[in-house]
């Protein structure tokens, strides 16, 4: 049911008054009246657009300065932290298995039992929601490990190329606000509410992505 805005329309200032859910719909739909407060859609408003229009354009430019990031920028820098995430954790079941490799066969020489802490079998289920070929075989799982981190080395490589072309080149381009949405909240692993932040708190959400990944690049750099 359509309501009829009577009262004295008040629309966002700035950033950090204006939702990030409500720039998320004027970017996605073009209407500009969600820049006013308590707006929904269909509602009657008399209102002059081009004056919410050139607010709208005023919010993006200061908040564009302010966060001083392009928006093509973010979809990798949220793909290279989910990448370095998962190249973490391969390395993590890396150690474990060279580990349980390395005990078994101390085992086998020494005539020992079995261990119950550390066996094929708990590796498997360690495996168990990793998307990777599974194995009972350990030098078997071991190459598939293997073959998984390089896989994903090479996927981060070709990010940090990505990141660096768009770095060199800072052309404005189209993006797809959602999908820059849920790469930040991946890259950044926690789950994010778009009703309940600013444009100017989802901007610092970017930067924090941006040094997160930032500081593993410096930690590689040295690893590799």
């Amino acid at each position: 049911m359509k309501k009829q805005i009577k009262h004295k329309i008040r629309f966002y200032q700035d950033s950090k008054d204006l939702p990030f859910c409500n720039y998320k719909r004027i970017v996605q739909t073009g209407d500009f009246y969600f820049m006013i407060k308590g707006y929904e859609p269909g509602d009657d408003v008399n209102y002059d657009v081009k004056k919410l229009q050139e607010k709208f354009q005023e919010i993006e430019e200061d908040y564009a300065t302010s966060m001083n990031v392009k928006n093509h920028d973010v979809v990798n820098y949220g793909q290279h932290a989910i990448s370095t995430n998962e190249f973490n954790k391969y390395n993590i079941i890396l150690h474990l298995i060279e580990l349980t490799i390395r005990s078994t066969e101390i085992r086998k020489f020494h005539k020992l039992p079995e261990s119950e802490d550390l066996n094929a079998g708990t590796i498997k289920d360690l495996l168990k929601d990793f998307k990777i070929q599974k194995s009972d075989n350990l030098y078997k799982q071991r190459e598939f490990v293997l073959n998984k981190i390089e896989k994903i080395k090479n996927e981060l490589l070709k990010i940090e190329s990505q990141i660096k072309k768009a770095d060199a080149e800072r052309k404005d381009s189209e993006f797809d606000i959602e999908e820059q949405f849920v790469s930040v909240c991946l890259g950044l692993e926690i789950p994010v509410d778009d009703t309940k932040i600013s444009l100017y708190q989802y901007g610092l959400m970017v930067k924090a992505l941006i040094k997160r990944v930032e500081e593993i690049n410096k930690m590689n750099s040295h690893a590799r």
